[in-house]
């Protein structure tokens, strides 16, 4: 009888322990610089996943439930971001096994999700797709961070290259199921809102759309992105080619082409996920050919156009400064290199019609200093 009660009093603690963490912010939806907290290299790694799916398993509703599993996804995702930066394979190998089995459950919630309304229904799975997206471009995030840090740092063998390189693909596929899966479940349910209320196939899909952009779904704006980055990159190996008397075999070439055709069809029948995904392939075809790391800075009119090409990772944008520092500090924010990462492989150009102004403007200031000092003279 005594022990019973002691089993109760027990049962008690720990279920009021598992509701303080089920309403603790923690919880809440982090952002993509969620700290890891307990790592796959300790030994609490096994209750704290136990907590977590236990929070999965009180968590009510098919959406809530797919959201969750997302939310575990993330911190799973930044395990496996801290133990690729310390080098610990097989605990990375952990937690990208963790992450694929979460994922799995996020799909089966998909397959899961029902209303009466099947407008409402899809809207839900929408919901689901939203959390998805960010999830994916977190992965996109993590993986560009640390194919940078492998391809500067080269501290890893090639064979832990490319073991790193077999996780983080293998993160992109396991996001990629639950996509397919959410869109095999639209389409489901498209059929269901077509025989309910009789509207034409693309009736339902500007509905549908419009609902996605009310959301914020993304997905034609990053596969067009994906499809002119494909393209952009192709010219510029083809320019380089000409100019540095290399040779791109007609092979390259065809394979991309076939891949790129392939996206744009895609994306003309409104497949955006399955052409972001071609077009990316395409261009990873282009990156055998690229064999230098390089930070290139071209300063001009002001501003300052910035290129930045790691190995199979690129980064493309432009600064409102020509102040080198801040130029340095955006580029190691952005790319998770240190400055002095990217102090060691940039390339500053600063267009010559600048040097020229900002020198007739050094001299118009040095004629306006001496005619102030011939006045004083004059006064004199």
């Amino acid at each position: 009888m005594l022990i019973n009660k002691k089993e109760e009093y027990m049962k008690c603690i720990i279920f009021g322990f598992l509701l303080i963490v089920l309403i603790s912010p923690v919880n809440a939806q982090q952002a993509t610089t969620i700290d890891p907290g307990v790592t796959p290299d300790s030994f609490l790694w096994g209750l704290d996943k136990a907590f977590d799916q236990i929070t999965l398993l009180l968590t009510t509703g098919d959406v809530d439930k797919a959201k969750k599993g997302l939310e575990i996804a993330e911190e799973r995702l930044a395990e496996i971001r801290e133990m690729i930066k310390e080098n610990k394979l097989e605990e990375v190998e952990k937690a990208q096994e963790a992450h694929g089995k979460t994922l799995l459950k996020v799909k089966e919630k998909v397959k899961e999700v029902e209303d009466d309304d099947s407008l409402r229904k899809i809207e839900k799975v929408i919901e689901i797709e939203k959390e998805l997206e960010k999830h994916d471009d977190d992965v996109e995030q993590t993986f560009g961070e640390l194919k940078v840090k492998i391809e500067i740092k080269g501290e890893i063998t090639q064979e832990q290259k490319d073991l790193i390189d077999s996780i983080l693909n293998s993160l992109k596929g396991q996001v990629g199921e639950v996509e397919i899966e959410i869109k095999n479940k639209k389409n489901k349910i498209k059929i269901e809102i077509e025989q309910e209320t009789g509207k034409s196939d693309e009736e339902v899909e500007i509905e549908i759309g419009d609902i996605e952009e009310e959301k914020g779904i993304k997905k034609q704006e990053k596969a067009l992105e994906a499809i002119e980055d494909a393209e952009k990159e192709l010219n510029k190996l083809l320019e380089g080619d000409e100019e540095e008397n290399m040779t791109i075999s007609q092979e390259l070439i065809d394979n991309f082409n076939s891949l790129f055709d392939q996206a744009k069809e895609q994306f003309a029948q409104n497949n955006y996920v399955e052409a972001r995904r071609l077009a990316k392939q395409a261009e990873e075809l282009l990156d055998d050919e690229k064999e230098e790391n390089e930070i290139g800075i071209k300063i001009e009119e002001g501003k300052a156009e910035v290129d930045v090409r790691i190995g199979d990772s690129k980064w493309e944008f432009e600064l409102e400064t020509t102040d080198l520092d801040n130029i340095i500090n955006e580029i190691a924010t952005r790319t998770g290199l240190s400055s002095e990462e990217v102090n060691a492989i940039m390339n500053v150009e600063i267009e010559e019609e600048d040097e020229e102004e900002q020198e007739a403007e050094n001299d118009q200031s040095e004629d306006k200093n001496n005619e102030d000092d011939e006045s004083e003279d004059d006064e004199e």
